[in-house]
């Protein structure tokens, strides 16, 4: 009996001429309420229409720093947890900080790539940290 030809898998080719480092990033956003412990104006229960920024940084292999769908799926699977719900559930002290810094950590045991993470809790707000 003759056994079927395997495919190779072919291995990651760097494209030349690409020694710097590109940036790709997706967008999405997520609906959530939450109120920070002990402030003056934001300690009542309140909302946002959060805008979540992830950018992936690094060398291009095969052409690409990162498939787009690989990194929209990465941040829509871990959204589903911040989506619709009260942030306080998730962290002690839900700010905008703290849930860029929730959302990067998460984001990191998922993907290897250099990672920025900016959330806009609605318009000219935001908080940015990258690992």
């Amino acid at each position: 009996m003759i056994e079927p030809a395997k495919c190779a898998t072919p291995a990651p080719v760097s494209t030349p001429g690409t020694s710097k480092a590109m940036k790709v990033c997706v967008i999405d956003h997520f609906d959530s309420m939450h109120l920070l412990p002990g402030h003056p104006k934001c300690g009542v229960p309140h909302g946002h229409t959060y805008k979540l920024e992830v950018v992936a940084e690094g060398p291009l292999v095969n052409g690409m720093v990162l498939d787009f769908s690989d990194l929209k799926g990465a941040m829509r699977d871990i959204l589903k947890t911040f989506d619709h719900t009260n942030l306080n559930l998730l962290l002690p002290m839900p700010s905008c900080e703290n849930i860029c810094l929730e959302i990067l950590t998460r984001l990191k045991q998922r993907l290897p790539q250099k990672l920025t993470v900016r959330v806009w809790e609605g318009d000219g707000k935001w908080a940015e940290c990258s690992d």
